[in-house]
């Protein structure tokens, strides 16, 4: 039976417009309460779906929360491929005008704890999508060097991002973009000049 037969991709479309209604749920819950406070009952209230339904999708609310932002991020990077700019090697642009473009819910999220869940779990994708921009735009680059870089790059886009969220998301969006663009062309630069690492597997001695 074919991967994308009818039954499948009937299927698929039901969980996308769970987790869409999910995804919607949190948002229009996020504008004018702490998201700290948000349970499972009110998302799946608001949204109108099972509890045992939320728990078919997601093992708790913080697997909701991190998974939900990590879609986010995995549909502003097909919008920036889409749009031309898989030069970057993050999605910088979009992302940071998704958040932007949702001011009430991102200052919610920076008052409160969930955004450390959230942030956590939207690193470890931006590694991945580093890790595969990487590949392509560095292929002389040894295997183990493009994953420390992707990692640096994920960790320091993060670290923006909280930074901005914390501080009331009074810095302009564009600002960030140009910061994070000029500092990523400066590791890709280094990349390309410097002479590659020496990967010694030994244990480091520590007296």
């Amino acid at each position: 039976m074919s991967g994308n037969s009818p039954g499948r991709e009937g299927m698929d479309q039901r969980v996308a417009r769970t987790r869409g209604r999910l995804g919607h749920a949190l948002m229009q819950l996020g504008r004018t309460q702490d998201l700290d406070s948000i349970r499972v009952g009110d998302l799946v209230r608001t949204a109108g779906v099972g509890r045992s339904t939320f728990y078919a999708h997601f093992q708790d609310r913080d697997d909701f929360l991190g998974r939900s932002f990590c879609g986010m991020i995995d549909i502003c990077d097909a919008l920036a491929r889409r749009e031309g700019l898989a030069e970057d090697i993050l999605p910088v642009a979009h992302v940071t005008h998704h958040v932007a473009g949702n001011l009430a819910f991102a200052r919610s999220a920076g008052r409160s704890r969930a955004m450390e869940v959230m942030l956590a779990a939207g690193e470890q994708r931006l590694r991945l999508i580093a890790g595969t921009n990487l590949d392509a735009a560095l292929p002389r680059v040894a295997p183990e060097e493009r994953r420390q870089v992707a990692a640096f790059l994920a960790g320091a886009f993060v670290g923006q991002l909280r930074l901005w969220v914390q501080n009331d998301l009074r810095t302009a969006p564009q600002t960030l973009i140009a910061a994070n663009r000029r500092l990523t062309a400066g590791v890709l630069d280094a990349l390309k000049t410097a002479p590659p690492l020496i990967h010694d597997r030994r244990p480091v001695h520590v007296p």
